[in-house]
């Protein structure tokens, strides 16, 4: 008895050991983990599934980020691009040798990425299949205290491709079921029986574009400069629903988890990342980060709830666009190697959301109504000036404004001692080609076409006739508010409609007959 009590105190303290390096390794504040990352991404699939454009970029997306925010060292970072099962599982196990030569079990964490076709089955490794089953007992054999498997499964379809080409048994990867060990935690990108979506605007699927954005800082809830596993699920699970809302079907990643000790683990210290720099966002917005400029490729996108939200950015010029929900915020800025660029302190242009839209950089329309007072001159002879009412609305898109509007108009006069009122009513389409002069003037040129009833009321009668209007549109705007604007408008117009032939007071006749008349018009619009 007494003999094998060193032994139980030995076993205790063993334990003890264990549980305090899990919690140094995980716990807040201590040590840190040696990071190891095994990504893979499967353009190819098997021989009757599209090819997907972005699962190997997505990849290696995630290796860059967390090499440079995620402590992962060069060395300790492999990238496996349209590889096979084979491949895929002697690399899972050469890193698992490497983790038990070179580091302490409790002090280690493995990160595995997957981006590419999937079933109920497996993944689809070319026209190999890896799975669960498999990839659980490879990954359970790490000697690593903490195990994260990420498996963005996709499928494929038009401009937004749905990740996978044949429809499958609802599945759904659960911790009990594929990953049941301790230490280990499960995000994958969609839920039972959802497909997962690459989107061509995003250059890469909505999930991990969102998940990098996560790790780069936006995902830090509680501002202390790390991300950890939770913070960055919840940030892409909110993101990617919201970014799903304009497909076929909505999409919900999945998070389980089974790490035992205190704490979350810290996936990215996007504060500690040497040699990048930083960028401090203001309120909470959507932003989108360009490098160069404005039509610069997008390197990533953040949508932050809180405001001060530092990210982590490699050093060079970006573009930056704030995006809210009636105008946005355009920046310059150039971000330093180890620099916090501060967008508060920056210059910024204030730009209205109809103006981005003209500039093709929002993907809705905009839309408004106008309502003008003007005058035309007269299309018969011995008339005066007809004042007139136009109601109009507009789309802006980016290469031009499209317009649907009515006119009123209604002018009298006494010809040869007799009253004559002549009346209008138009319904017109215009085209313009509108150009943001400055932040305060838009110039527009365009074309209008209406059809208009000619109305000619005399005392013992009332004469009507259907007539053409052509010609040209040029206007000036100049808002007031985001919304509010004002208006001035004009061009030559041609009248084309039958006119009576009249003889000693009677009509003899008809005639199609064109006159050139000039238009203006001053008024308000009103953009929604």
């Amino acid at each position: 008895m007494r003999a094998r009590a060193p032994h139980r105190w030995a076993a205790a303290a063993a334990r003890l050991a264990g549980l305090l390096a899990l919690w140094l390794c995980v716990g807040p504040g201590a040590a840190r983990a040696r990071t190891y990352l095994v990504a893979i991404g499967n353009d190819v699939g098997r021989p009757d599934e599209v090819e997907l454009r972005y699962a190997r970029r997505d990849a290696e997306r995630v290796a860059e980020t967390l090499r440079r925010v995620g402590g992962v060292g060069a060395t300790d970072s492999v990238l496996l691009t349209n590889t096979d099962v084979t491949h895929a599982l002697s690399t899972l196990d050469a890193v698992a040798r490497r983790i038990a030569a070179e580091a302490p079990a409790a002090q280690a964490a493995l990160v595995v990425y997957y981006s590419g076709h999937a079933d109920a089955v497996g993944l689809h490794l070319g026209d190999s299949t890896l799975p669960y089953a498999e990839l659980r007992a490879r990954v359970a054999r790490v000697p690593a205290a903490v195990r994260v498997l990420v498996i963005d499964g996709c499928r494929s379809g038009g401009l937004t491709r749905v990740k996978g080409a044949t429809p499958a048994a609802p599945f759904e990867l659960r911790l009990e079921d594929t990953l049941a060990v301790e230490g280990t935690a499960v995000m994958t990108s969609s839920a039972a029986g959802e497909d997962s979506h690459e989107s061509d605007r995003l250059g890469g699927s909505f999930f991990t574009h969102h998940l990098v954005a996560a790790l780069l800082g936006a995902g830090d809830h509680d501002g202390d400069g790390k991300v950890t596993l939770t913070e960055a699920y919840l940030y892409a699970y909110r993101h990617t629903l919201h970014a799903s809302g304009r497909t076929a079907t909505l999409q919900h990643p999945t998070y389980r988890y089974d790490l035992k000790g205190r704490g979350d683990f810290v996936l990215s210290r996007p504060s500690e990342a040497v040699g990048s720099g930083g960028l401090k966002l203001g309120a909470p917005a959507r932003y989108l980060a360009r490098a160069d400029s404005a039509q610069g490729p997008l390197r990533v996108e953040l949508s932050p709830d809180r405001a001060g939200v530092t990210v982590s950015l490699a050093p060079g010029p970006y573009f930056i666009q704030e995006r809210h929900p009636d105008h946005y915020r355009e920046y310059a800025v150039t971000v330093g190697r180890d620099q916090v660029v501060d967008l508060a302190a920056v210059a910024s242009s204030r730009v209205a959301y109809a103006r981005l839209v003209r500039k093709g950089g929002a993907a809705r329309l905009s839309q408004g109504v106008t309502v003008l007072g003007g005058a035309r001159v007269p299309v018969l002879d011995g008339r005066g000036v007809v004042p007139e009412v136009v109601l109009g609305y507009a789309v802006d898109l980016p290469w031009l404004t499209a317009g649907l509007r009515g006119r009123w108009a209604q002018g009298d006069a006494t010809v040869d001692g007799v009253a004559v009122t002549d009346r209008q009513l138009g319904l017109a389409l215009t085209v313009e080609r509108v150009f943001d002069v400055t932040g305060w003037l838009s110039l527009g040129a365009g074309l209008i076409v209406e059809g208009v009833q000619l109305s000619q009321a005399l005392p013992d009668e009332t004469r009507t006739a259907w007539g053409l209007v052509f010609g040209g549109l040029f206007s000036a705007e100049v808002p007031l508010t985001e919304r509010l604007s004002v208006r001035l408008e004009g061009g030559p117009v041609t009248h084309t409609f039958r006119r009576a032939i009249i003889d000693n007071g009677a009509q003899v006749g008809d005639a199609t007959t064109s006159r050139v008349t000039g238009q203006g018009a001053l008024g308000l619009g009103v953009k929604f």
